[in-house]
């Protein structure tokens, strides 16, 4: 069974505070529930997690929150990045390789239509809230490949 876990950085600067969306920081607020939903996921997710963020720094910092938990390194990819699009976001992660977990931090709509597309919703996206959590899972039956929700976490509610 492989599990997509999709994770919206949290709460970040206002652009016009910073005015460098690339490097706009979490707020105290994001810092505080980006914490919440580290905990969450560490003990959650499966040891064999390969985690993948942004470059964006509001990425990087909510990745660094579950890095103090659990010393898992993770990797910083563009295809996650501002400027990048779902269509980029699907080709390096969707494989046949059914076995595998990948944690992805990055930004709406980008999440949202990946979740839209894996769920078959045509032309539409799911609103992923700041600092939330969507996990999904694939498996295979009679020879198709599923995608269901699994869960969904949002530190308001941890």
């Amino acid at each position: 069974m492989a599990n997509l876990i999709l994770w919206r950085h949290a709460e970040a600067e206002d652009l016009t505070e910073n005015g460098d969306d690339l490097n706009r920081a979490l707020t105290k607020q994001g810092r505080k529930d980006a914490n919440k939903m580290a905990k969450w996921l560490h003990q959650h997710l499966p040891k064999d997690v390969q985690i993948m963020c942004s470059p964006a720094k509001r990425c990087v910092q909510t990745a660094k929150a579950l890095k103090k938990l659990n010393q898992q390194a993770f990797k910083v990819v563009d295809f996650l990045g501002i400027d990048s699009n779902v269509e980029n976001i699907a080709r390096e992660v969707l494989s046949e390789d059914n076995c595998r977990t990948l944690l992805l931090i990055g930004h709406q709509p980008h999440l949202g239509l990946l979740i839209a597309r894996l769920q078959g919703l045509n032309d539409a996206h799911c609103i992923v809230k700041k600092g939330a959590v969507w996990w999904l899972r694939q498996r295979t039956i009679e020879g198709a490949l599923q995608t269901y929700l699994f869960t969904v976490q949002h530190p308001d509610y941890l």
